[in-house]
């Protein structure tokens, strides 16, 4: 699975996102724990696979 990892700066603005792996994500988050670095982090969709739809969830009333 991969991850987008944005950090931000001092005063709150966004830096540019980073795409990472589990392993990665896993030494940035140490690192960040220890600097008190602050991160949002996300999954990202594998790109290629489809979707899986959401029962019950049509979106429609």
């Amino acid at each position: 699975m991969r991850f987008e990892i944005t950090a931000f700066d001092d005063h709150g603005a966004a830096l540019a996102p980073v795409t990472a792996d589990a392993t990665t994500l896993r030494e940035r988050l140490r690192r960040a724990a220890a600097t008190g670095e602050r991160l949002h982090i996300r999954p990202r969709p594998r790109t290629g696979a489809p979707r899986p739809a959401r029962k019950g969830n049509t979106g429609h009333e």
